[in-house]
């Protein structure tokens, strides 16, 4: 019966098949396929422009996972408000450092943001403890830039097991290079401590070393991710935000400390001013027109080999109906 319906439709039977295939084929591209995107940070550096240097906003968040229905919105809040000249990313910005997910992720920046855009690399960043993928495409995993008389310093802090040497003799350096500028602020994934007393931080050596050398070089403002939540006070000495409320699960129930938000930094001089930006998810529609939005394609053939396989089980079922009647 099976063969008979083979036998008499095997057009869409073939066109069934090929559409999973190239479906198949389009996922394995999707995950494996070199990025085109090489240096990003580096560039997006060079495209930061700033009318007044004293006088300046950025976005701070993190944690985003590539989630649609928080991240999207997120993205075009911070597209909107023409104060803000660029935007930091804390890490985590995908879930595992695939390729096709920092595809995706690019993809997602590019078509909601026209502003400059800067990464960290967080723990979710890498694959099978690699961070191959994020270097070729982000560039190197710790950087320092300069606007005006700040300076902004991102350091490699994806792994719990702390920095290594070359790390932090880069980091010294930078700081004391900056003692002249009136402001220093720091950006890492995983913060030194956890505010929660839950023991989500660095090795105690690196923690320590960390809060020494951000006393000894007057580190303006640390700016943190990795708790899926809003923290921010004074650490020891040294003021701190951590923001991980990007998309990523909230870890969390106290309506004070989690929710989804993004940060609003203002500078002015070395007057540093926060403003916490909620952000509330977009509806199920609104992902599914995501879903569509990004992957027109793969959709595209899932639902026609879907039509067809449908198709197909009825006209077994209608043959199998019919041989039973016949006897």
């Amino acid at each position: 019966m099976t063969k008979r319906v083979f036998k008499e439709h095997p057009i869409k039977i073939i066109f069934a098949f090929l559409c999973i295939l190239l479906f198949i084929s389009l996922e394995i591209w999707d995950c494996y396929a070199p990025l085109s995107i090489h240096n990003w940070n580096k560039k997006e550096i060079s495209r930061i422009k700033i009318a007044d240097p004293d006088n300046f906003t950025f976005a701070i968040f993190g944690d985003n996972k590539g989630n649609y229905s928080f991240f999207e919105p997120l993205l075009s809040d911070v597209a909107r408000d023409k104060e803000i000249a660029f935007g930091m990313d804390l890490g985590d910005l995908v879930g595992d450092g695939r390729r096709g997910q920092y595809r995706r992720f690019l993809n997602q920046v590019q078509k909601n943001v026209a502003i400059p855009f800067l990464t960290a690399i967080g723990n979710h960043d890498l694959e099978n403890g690699s961070n191959n993928n994020y270097q070729e495409t982000f560039g190197p995993t710790y950087y320092a830039f300069q606007v005006g008389q700040c300076c902004f310093i991102v350091l490699d802090a994806s792994k719990d097991s702390g920095f290594d040497r070359t790390e932090r003799q880069w980091l010294e350096g930078e700081l004391r290079k900056a003692q002249d500028m009136k402001a220093r602020f720091v950006f890492m994934h995983i913060p030194p401590f956890d505010p929660r007393r839950d023991g989500i931080y660095l090795q105690g050596k690196d923690r320590y070393d960390l809060l020494d050398l951000f006393r000894r070089y007057k580190v303006t403002h640390l700016f943190t991710s990795h708790i899926h939540g809003y923290f921010s006070g004074t650490w020891e000495g040294i003021p701190y935000t951590i923001t991980g409320g990007a998309g990523a699960r909230l870890q969390g129930n106290d309506p004070e400390h989690f929710f989804h938000h993004y940060m609003k930094v203002h500078v002015s001089n070395t007057k540093v001013d926060l403003t916490v930006r909620h952000i509330h998810a977009e509806n199920a529609m609104v992902r599914f027109y995501y879903l569509i939005k990004y992957h027109p394609v793969e959709v595209g053939l899932l639902l026609f080999a879907g039509i067809c396989m449908l198709t197909l089980w009825l006209l077994v079922r209608r043959t199998a109906d019919s041989v039973n009647k016949n006897g």
